[in-house]
Formats: C-alpha cells, structure tokens, sequence
C-alpha cells in the first residue's frame, strides 16, 4: 500500500513548466503532488479580478497552430476539450516615429510590411527571415539534454546553433543590415524575453519570434486562467494531488539524494523524484541546504544574472481603443534611443518618469475576446521595462503607494500618445511592482523571466533539467529551453521525458506523434 505522504514525484510550483510536467507524468502512472504557494495554480499564467473585472498577468502563448511544439502537448492532453483558444492575427505592433509596422504572425505578410517600410532593405530582409527560419529548424531539431558525444556533433547537424549560441541579437542582426532604424524594429518585441538587442541572446529572440510566426500567437477564450485551470482540472483526472496556499521551505536531502520536501505548514511529502519549478536562485541557494549544493553549482548561481522585472499598471476603461492598437503586445518607442535610454536608468536603479519620452507596452485583452467584457469596456495593460527591483524598496507602505499612484499616472500620460483622453475614462485601476510578482509569485526580486536571457545564460549555459543533486530536477523557465510560456512548456515536456527515460520525445525538441 502506498502511504499517504509518498509519490513518485513532487513539483513545487503550479506554474506552467510545473503544470506540464505534472500532466505528462501523471498520464504516465505516475503517483504526482504538486505543491504552490498561492492561491491559484499558473504562476504568471494566472488572472486576477478586481471590481469583477478580469485582469491576466501574460499576453498570448505561441505554438499552438497544428503540430507546432505546444500544440502537441495540448492534443496529447485533450485540452481544447477544456479550453476554447482565439487566434491573434498580429503578435506585436510596432510604433516608431515615422512608422507604424505590423509583427503578423504569418511570416510572409510581415516581411511584406517590412519591406514596404524600408524598401531599400528588401533582400537583406528576406536573408534575416531566411536565417531565422533555418534557426528554427535546428532548434527542434536539436537534444535538450545532449550526451558528450552528440554535443561533439553539433557543429556538423547543428552548424547555426553552435555559430550563434554565444551571440546577441545585435551580433545577429549586423549580418544583414547596418540600417540603425531597421534593426530597432527588427528587435522591438525584446520585452518578451526581458532584455534589448545587444544584451539578449540572439538564439532566444529568435526562438520567441519564431514561436509566434510557425505556431501562431493565441489568447485563451475568458482569461488566461483557464489554461492554467484546464491543465490542473487535466491533472485531477490522472490522479494528480495539488495543494494550494502551500509554500515548500525546504528539499529533503537523505543521502546527498533529494528524496522530499518540508512546506510551511510543517508537512512531510517524500517522492522519489523532486522537481523544482520555483526559480534558480531559490532552488539552490534557499531550498537546498548548502553543504547539498556542489561548489560548481552554488558558484555558477550566486554569479547568475537575474532577469529584470516590470512596472505594470491594470486599467479598465469605458472607452473606444483603435483598432489599430488590436493585437498581442503594442510596443510603443517615442524614439529610436528609447530602450537604450531605459536600460541606462536602469543600470543606476531609476526609471523613466518623463510621460514625453516613456517607452511602453500595452495589451488589450478585450480586442482578443471581444465577450469576455459584456458591458463594452476595455481592459488592458500597461508595462514599463526594466523596473528595478531596489527602486521599489520604501521604509513605509505609505511612500510604497504614493511611489504607484505617481508612476502610473505618468504612464498612463504616456499612453495618450497612442489613445487620447485615456486618463479621463479610468474606471479600474490596479498596479502591479517587481514587489507585487515576488510576493506572490515567488521570484527572485519579482524576475519575469528567471535568470536573464543573456548568451551566457541561455540554452546550454542554463542548469540542466536533471541536475547534479542526483533525484532533483529543474522545470520551467529556468532551464532549457528557456523563458516564456513557450520555452516554459517545451521545459516542461523535457523534464517529465527525463524522468520518464525518453519516452516521450526520444530526446529531441518535441513530443513525438
């Protein structure tokens, strides 16, 4: 008989990469316990309601048109059973000045509207979306956990993974173009892996951009949270045990083996399996103890980089929007030196508070399901990138607040360069601080994207899945393939395959029919 505090695998964490390996394992026969200290399963895939409006944490997922990556796993899983997803047709729009450009998930009307913008440039964007498209196919093609001898092949099967792997966008970019106002565009839609073009990895900028332009870019029909409840309603019918409101405290180490976990509440579990979807830094250097840490390990996280966090201010509104705007993610640059200007201040630990030269994001739900607000109103989102942690850290709850009200009044000024009046049809509003994420989701310092997306520490300069602290594995963003609702997934999928000895992937970059 099997006692009652005993599984085969523990997840900490309901968050997407969490939930995935849940699922997998647990259709697998596996006995599965997930564990997540809030309230709600999803971590930032989740949605919040305030004066009863919905307000969703994420945008739109990628890889969901038929046999793309995600979509595998979602048929593997019935979830279209459980979950209705809405097609959207653009996955950024771009606003420059002199240029209003249309990211299209369908990769050919893009680079149509990248050529009518800079028609000087046509066959140096055809070479960028050609290079890409080669990208990608390595990219699934390729082994998320790749022996020494298969790693001694890459340069052979995988000849543009390895000439790029230590490359940043830019470096990327600069093959192509030497067009300064071209390659802005080109990079504009950094904010999804948190980092601008000559700090992030070029293979993760691609990998994002190539996610939405195979696989599409979808909004789940209500709100996000119903994707996070259809895979835990999923994980119910395996057999799977989630407990909510329950925060994990320490990995049991027996033997130098992790063999459970202690919660806040003074519980027990043991598995012979744990994984970790809590972030890298958490992991090792707050739930393991560290004499269980390896020296290598415990050096290589205390020197990673944290990926940045937000300033994002919730709103509802009883307004017309353009449809224009309609899309997964306005990103909207008052000037070319936008982003740049906001990386320096964020380097010193400030933010842009000039309403005239803010850079922002801007998500409308309601133009990606049109009835999941009855009444007519919009609700949409406002983000500003990077917000410093340290910036945010006030000696009083009362400072903390005054801090809020004012920067999201200027970004709300800041918007009204793209919807005039904003500011005076306001009838919701709730903001949201790299405090705000790390208290309820967990992160270090409120990080949307784990550590950050650097090409040292992407892909391969990420902690594997199965880690050295043998019966301990990583899920989620934190390792391959990387960041995001896809790369979460995808990581997901890899871990319950290495636990399951390959049984579902063989290895490779996807779930096999």
């Amino acid at each position: 008989m099997v006692e009652k505090n005993t599984f085969d695998t523990i997840i900490i964490g309901a968050g997407i990469g969490g939930l995935t390996t849940g699922n997998l394992l647990a259709k697998n026969d596996q006995n599965v316990l997930i564990l997540e200290k809030y309230s709600l399963v999803g971590g930032y895939v989740t949605t919040y309601k305030r004066k009863k409006y919905p307000m969703d944490v994420v945008h739109v997922i990628g890889g969901l048109r038929n046999d793309a990556p995600i979509n595998r796993i979602f048929r593997y899983h019935n979830l279209y059973s459980k979950v209705q997803v809405i097609e959207v047709e653009k996955v950024f729009v771009y606003r420059f000045p002199g240029y209003d450009i249309s990211c299209y998930t369908d990769m050919e009307k893009y680079g149509a509207e990248l050529k009518d913008n800079f028609p000087e440039e046509k066959k140096n964007i055809d070479s960028f979306l050609a290079e890409m498209t080669g990208m990608w196919g390595q990219i699934l093609a390729s082994y998320y956990n790749p022996s020494i001898l298969k790693l001694a092949a890459y340069p052979i099967r995988f000849p543009k993974l390895v000439k790029h792997q230590h490359w940043s966008f830019e470096k990327f970019l600069d093959q192509f173009t030497t067009n300064h106002e071209l390659k802005k565009v080109l990079s504009a839609g950094w904010g999804y892996n948190g980092l601008n073009m000559p700090r992030v990895s070029a293979i993760y900028m691609i990998a994002m951009l190539m996610s939405y332009h195979t696989g599409g870019a979808w909004y789940p029909k209500g709100r996000f949270q119903n994707l996070s409840n259809a895979f835990a309603e999923n994980f119910k019918e395996y057999g799977g045990t989630i407990k909510t409101s329950t925060e994990v405290e320490k990995i049991i180490i027996k033997d130098k083996t992790a063999v459970g976990v202690v919660t806040n509440k003074g519980e027990e579990f043991f598995s012979k399996n744990v994984v970790s979807n809590s972030d890298t830094k958490n992991s090792f250097l707050n739930l393991v103890e560290r004499e269980f840490v390896p020296d290598k390990v415990h050096q290589k996280v205390r020197n990673y980089k944290q990926s940045v966090s937000g300033f994002v201010v919730h709103l509802v509104v009883d307004m017309e929007i353009p449809e224009s705007l309609s899309c997964g993610c306005v990103m909207y640059f008052p000037s070319f030196d936008t982003e740049d200007h906001q990386f320096s201040l964020w380097e010193k630990r400030e933010i842009e508070l000039d309403a005239n030269t803010m850079g922002l994001g801007m998500a409308v739900s309601t133009f990606k399901d049109k009835e999941m607000v009855p009444d007519g109103k919009h609700v949409l989102d406002l983000i500003y990138m990077p917000a410093p942690y340290e910036y945010f850290k006030k000696d009083t709850k009362e400072e903390y607040k005054k801090l809020k009200e004012d920067i999201s009044e200027r970004m709300i000024k800041a918007t009204e360069n793209l919807i005039p009046d904003l500011g005076k049809h306001v009838i919701v509003k709730d903001v949201s601080t790299p405090l705000t994420y790390e208290r309820y989701t967990g992160a270090t310092e409120g990080g949307w994207y784990d550590i950050e997306c650097s090409p040292n520490q992407a892909i391969l300069g990420r902690i594997r899945n199965k880690t050295p602290i043998p019966g301990l594995y990583l899920t989620g963003a934190k390792t391959f393939p990387g960041s995001g609702m896809f790369g979460s997934s995808q990581a997901g999928l890899f871990t319950a395959d290495s636990i399951l000895q390959g049984r579902l992937t063989r290895g490779k970059g996807m779930l096999k029919r």
